[in-house]
């Protein structure tokens, strides 16, 4: 996972999150059904003292419904993780509460941790996750092991039960997020196939459809501002009839080289037609677009190689609350100005 980028370790978190959510709900929701099982085995070893523990028991599965309830809402966030710890921590304490009404239990429940760790510790995708939910599962059970003064035989094999449970849920853990990982590095190689240009290696209108959409999406949200601008070579027929189509594809990759080197990582570039490309840029408004296209106008015109071309652009600023393709079609509309106007030029709307 350290070959991965800060957007890509994002977006694996994600992806490894929505692998496991539906599994985390089941058994998060599950869980607490063990203590009501429980209680029948209390009212069969108990007999009618067992109501003593009913109560504990019912305050229990409410208090881990509720956290398995918030742990679906909250679900990827850091107060996601929070919660998720939270859990493996009242579980822990259930286990401790139960065994201290009942000490006789004590050299039985240090099987139940173990358990507990193999059980959860393969759901956390964070280090930091599965370090506190292995700490919320143990501690209790070592702090209600030293409130009651137990022996060294009772230390070590909770100690040791503890350990083993801790290093085969992390284990498990580490191969199902490497298994994750490869399907999401396959995943992400085959939408770049089906995303990308093959020509230019800029994207396609799929990519730019999707990967627009979610960069509209961010700054709708945050109310940062978003520019559009629309290019388009000029006379790219006259160069395909005079020059062929070798020469033609080598003009293509050569301003979508341009179009990248003068865009910045987290803008979109797509090659949306023959010779049409359009970039969404973040953060940006319409005088800096404007400024941005006059600079790769320039830097195409001066090219000259392998023909010398021109472009002309089209260049807007999504307007609040407006959906992308209006933003759009009103720079497509501005490029439209622009060739009319006698091309080689920009035009903002």
């Amino acid at each position: 996972m350290s070959a991965l980028s800060p957007a890509e370790y994002r977006r694996f978190h994600a992806f490894t999150h929505a692998k496991l959510r539906g599994g985390v709900t089941l058994l998060t929701f599950s869980m607490p059904l063990l203590f009501a099982v429980g209680w029948i085995r209390d009212y069969a070893v108990l007999g009618p003292v067992a109501h003593t523990t009913l109560l504990a028991r019912l305050c229990l599965i409410v208090a881990l419904l509720c956290l398995a309830a918030l742990l679906r809402r909250y679900d990827i966030s850091r107060m996601g993780e929070a919660v998720g710890i939270a859990y493996a921590l009242t579980f822990g304490i259930a286990i401790a509460v139960l065994t201290a009404l009942e000490p006789a239990k004590l050299s039985l429940t240090h099987v139940a941790v173990m358990l507990m760790a193999i059980i959860l510790l393969p759901n956390c995708v964070r280090r930091s996750t599965a370090i506190g939910v292995a700490a919320g599962l143990c501690l209790p059970m070592f702090a209600l092991l030293l409130y009651l003064a137990a022996p060294v035989g009772l230390w070590v094999a909770y100690l040791l039960f503890s350990a083993v449970g801790i290093l085969i849920g992390m284990v498990q853990r580490s191969a199902t997020l490497h298994a994750t990982l490869d399907i999401f590095i396959h995943r992400q190689r085959l939408l770049r196939r089906l995303h990308q240009d093959s020509l230019t290696g800029v994207a396609n209108r799929e990519g730019w459809e999707a990967r627009s959409a979610r960069l509209h999406r961010e700054h709708e949200s945050s109310g940062r501002p978003l520019s559009v601008i629309f290019f388009d070579i000029d006379h790219f027929k006259h160069v395909n009839d005079q020059h062929g189509h070798a020469t033609g594809d080598a003009v293509l990759q050569r301003v979508s080289t341009l179009l990248k080197q003068h865009l910045r990582g987290h803008d979109v570039v797509a090659r949306v037609g023959g010779e049409e490309f359009v970039a969404l840029l973040a953060d940006t408004t319409v005088e800096d677009a404007h400024r941005v296209a006059e600079r790769i106008r320039r830097a195409i015109e001066t090219l000259g190689e392998p023909v010398r071309v021109t472009v002309s652009a089209g260049v807007t600023q999504a307007h609040p609350a407006e959906s992308l393709e209006t933003a759009t079609q009103r720079a497509d509309a501005a490029l439209l100005q622009a060739k009319q106007a006698g091309r080689n030029r920009i035009v903002r709307a």
